[in-house]
């Protein structure tokens, strides 16, 4: 409801602000209502443009996702309040995400809806939980070449999040590889392909070369040691 507040406890790695809204998106069009999802990630001393945030989305409808709670830990008693003292519009929603801490507001805890969210153990029920998450007139879009290079790389996401299970031989620690990374090398191969076919047949496909060099020195491999 607008009043209770949906707290998603998640691992490292695992973030659903993605899913969140594609979700609202859905809902949106699904209800013909005109709702913006506004999300915004704590720890970089934003906390008051955080509560005025969730103030106007409150009046309007809107939804909030406030991301990485843990990084804002004496803070968060604050938040419990402002959301206490809210008198929201009904379709308003208040989404929080948090990795589990100790020393977390139990009054929060209790008057939130609490949700675990974590990567699937596997390669195939990672790769399966990406694909079900895909919108299918979204992934069927374009050419079939694109299709088949973002089922690529729905594979090797699930494998690099995989390989954290078996440190220190699949990696030397926790590498927290998120959805975010996926969006951003679907969104890469998806202008590479663009590119490709705009050249019409004599450059037809994907330039691999920057492919994978995006994903080696940027999106992945920028944060592996």
């Amino acid at each position: 409801s607008a009043t209770v507040p949906i707290l998603f406890v998640t691992t490292p790695g695992a973030d659903p602000s993605q899913e969140l809204e594609e979700f609202a998106k859905q809902f949106g069009s699904e209800v013909s209502y005109n709702m913006t999802f506004h999300q915004m990630a704590m720890g970089g001393g934003n906390n008051n443009d955080a509560l005025k945030l969730i103030q106007d989305a409150a009046k309007v409808g809107d939804w909030v996702c406030l991301k990485n709670l843990h990084l804002v830990i004496s803070w968060v008693p604050l938040l419990e309040k402002e959301i206490k003292n809210l008198q929201p519009n009904d379709n308003f929603r208040c989404w929080l995400t948090t990795e589990p801490h100790a020393k977390f507001p139990p009054i929060l805890l209790e008057s939130s809806l609490k949700v675990t969210y974590e990567a699937p153990p596997g390669v195939k029920k990672n790769l399966l939980r990406t694909l079900e998450s895909w919108n299918p007139t979204w992934f069927s879009s374009g050419s079939e070449l694109r299709s088949q290079v973002m089922f690529v790389a729905a594979h090797f996401h699930a494998i690099m999040q995989e390989r954290r299970t078996y440190i220190p031989q699949g990696w030397t620690k926790f590498y927290e590889f998120s959805q975010s990374d996926l969006q951003s090398t679907c969104e890469t191969v998806s202008l590479l392909v663009s590119a490709g076919e705009k050249q019409g047949s004599s450059g037809a496909g994907i330039d691999w070369t920057t492919l994978i060099g995006v994903l080696e020195l940027a999106i992945y491999g920028s944060r592996v040691d």
